[in-house]
C-alpha cells in the first residue's frame, strides 16, 4: 500500500474511533503509533512516541496554556462575568432586546480574560438566563444569545484554540492574538445585530426599571478589574512589554490578587480554580501529545504534499480548494469538539493552504471561526449542551431552533475574511 493509502486508512480509523466516542487523546495516540509501526517499525514508533512525550512536556512555549486557563478559572470564581453582565445590562437599559445584547457583549468581554468558550457559556447561563426568563424572553432566543456570545471566548484573545494552533503551526502566539482581535470584535457586533433583528421581529418590549445617569456611570466603572487584566496581559503582549508566557503568568497572578482584594476569591474558590486548571491542562496536554504523534505519522505518509500535488494536477481553483476545506470543517463541527478538530486537521490542511498562497496566520483565524461555528452547530454543538446541562427543563429542540439565526454571523465573517484578508493581517503587520 502506498503512503497516501496508509495515511487515508489511518485517518479513516481515527474517525471511526472518534465516532465510537473514544477519547480524542487515545484515538490520536493509538492511530499515530500503529501508523508509525506500519510505515517503519515498532522501535521507530516507540522512539517517536517517547520523543514527542518529552518534547511536549518540556516545551516552555506551551506553559502559556495552563497559565491562561488558570487566569480564566480564577476570573470565573471571582464573579467577574457577573459584574460584566450587570454593567452591560445597566448601560443597555431601555434598549429593545437589551438583555440578550448585554449577554453577548459581556461574553465577548469575559472571553478576553477567559479564553474558553465552554467556561464563558457556562458562566453566562447561570447569570443571564434567569434574568432573561424573568424579563419574559423566549427560551430559544435567550439561550441562543448565550451560546453565541460564549463562542466568542475562543476567538477574542487569549484563545486556547489559537494557542494550540500556534504550537502545531509553529507560529507566533502574539501575531495570532493580534490577528484575531478585529475579527472577534466584528463577529461580536454581527451577533449583536442578529439579536437586534430578532428582538424587533418578535416586537419585544422593554420591562427594565429606569436607571439614572449616575447608575450608568457606576456600571461603566464597575468591571475595572477586567480592564486592568486585559490591558496588562493582552496590551502588554501587543506593546512588546511581555512575551505571551510572561503575560499569562502576570495575568494569572493578577487575577488572584484582584480577586483577594475585592474579597471575591476565597481559599476554597482558589483551590477549586487550581484543581480545575490542572485537570483541564492535563487533558489538553494529553491531546497535544497524541496529536503530535499522529501528525508525525501524517507527515511521513507525505499526504499533505500529495494532496497539494493532486489539487494542482486536477487544476482545482483556489476557491474550490478552500470551499472543500471549509465544508470539511463544518461537517466535522457537527460531530467533533473544537480542540480535536484543530489537532486532527491542521497538520493535513495547513501545507495545502500555504501551498495555494494563503497566510498561515490568516488561516488560523479562519480555523478558529470554523471551530466556533462547530460549537453552535447541531447535533453536537458543545455550547448548546453546556446550556442544556445547567437548565434540564429546556428541550434541545428549543435550543436548535433558537441558534439557527445566529449561525449566519460566523458565515458572514468568513466571507469578509476572504473578501478583505487584511481584517486578520493588518493588525499583526502593524504591531510586529
Amino acid at each position: 500500500m502506498s503512503g497516501l493509502g496508509i495515511g487515508l486508512t489511518g485517518i479513516g480509523a481515527m474517525l471511526v474511533l472518534l465516532f465510537l466516542r473514544q477519547p480524542v487523546w487515545l484515538t490520536l495516540l493509538l492511530c499515530g503509533i500503529v501508523g508509525n509501526v506500519v510505515l517503519n517499525s515498532g522501535q521507530v514508533a516507540q522512539m517517536v512516541a517517547a520523543t514527542n512525550l518529552f518534547d511536549t512536556s518540556y516545551n516552555y512555549g506551551l506553559s502559556v496554556i495552563p497559565l491562561f486557563i488558570l487566569m480564566g478559572e480564577v476570573a470565573t470564581g471571582s464573579r467577574m462575568s457577573s459584574e460584566l453582565f450587570n454593567a452591560a445590562r445597566i448601560l443597555l437599559n431601555g434598549v429593545r432586546g437589551g438583555l440578550p445584547i448585554a449577554t453577548i457583549a459581556a461574553s465577548g468581554a469575559f472571553g478576553a480574560i477567559c479564553g474558553s468558550s465552554v467556561a464563558t457559556a457556562a458562566a453566562m447561563t447561570r447569570i443571564a438566563l434567569p434574568e432573561m426568563r424573568k424579563a419574559g424572553y423566549e427560551d430559544g432566543y435567550a439561550s441562543a444569545s448565550i451560546a453565541a456570545g460564549g463562542s466568542l471566548g475562543i476567538l477574542i484573545p487569549p484563545s486556547i484554540i489559537l494557542l494550540i494552533y500556534a504550537s502545531i503551526a509553529e507560529l507566533s502566539i502574539a501575531r495570532l492574538f493580534a490577528a484575531s482581535m478585529i475579527p472577534g470584535i466584528i463577529l461580536m457586533l454581527v451577533y449583536i445585530a442578529v439579536a437586534v433583528v430578532l428582538a424587533r421581529k418578535a416586537q419585544l418590549g422593554t420591562r427594565d426599571a429606569p436607571v439614572t445617569l449616575t447608575q450608568r456611570f457606576r456600571a461603566l466603572l464597575g468591571p475595572w478589574q477586567f480592564v486592568v487584566l486585559f490591558v496588562v496581559t493582552i496590551g502588554g503582549i501587543y506593546a512588546g512589554f511581555f512575551s505571551p508566557n510572561e503575560a499569562a503568568a502576570i495575568g494569572a497572578f493578577g487575577a488572584i490578587v484582584l480577586g483577594v482584594l475585592r474579597r471575591a476569591l476565597t481559599l476554597e474558590t482558589l483551590g477549586v480554580a487550581l484543581q480545575r486548571s490542572v485537570v483541564i491542562s492535563c487533558a489538553l496536554f494529553m491531546i497535544i501529545i497524541g496529536a503530535t504523534v499522529f501528525a508525525n505519522f501524517v507527515v511521513q505518509t507525505r499526504m499533505p504534499d500529495l494532496l497539494l500535488a493532486s489539487a494542482e494536477a486536477a487544476n482545482m481553483s483556489t476557491a474550490s480548494v478552500m470551499a472543500a476545506i471549509i465544508l470539511v470543517y463544518i461537517l466535522m463541527g457537527c460531530f467533533l469538539e473544537g480542540i480535536g478538530m484543530v489537532l486532527i486537521t491542521v497538520p493535513v490542511f495547513l501545507p495545502v493552504v500555504v501551498g495555494f498562497g494563503f497566510d498561515p496566520i490568516w488561516f488560523g483565524v479562519l480555523v478558529t471561526i470554523l471551530v466556533e461555528l462547530g460549537l453552535l452547530t447541531p447535533p453536537v454543538g458543545m455550547n448548546l449542551f453546556i446550556i442544556k446541562s445547567q437548565v434540564p427543563d429546556m428541550k434541545m429542540q428549543v435550543l436548535y431552533r433558537g441558534i439557527a439565526p445566529f449561525l449566519i454571523a460566523p458565515l458572514i465573517v468568513i466571507a469578509l475574511l476572504f473578501a478583505v484578508p487584511e481584517i486578520a493581517t493588518w493588525l499583526p503587520d502593524r504591531l510586529f
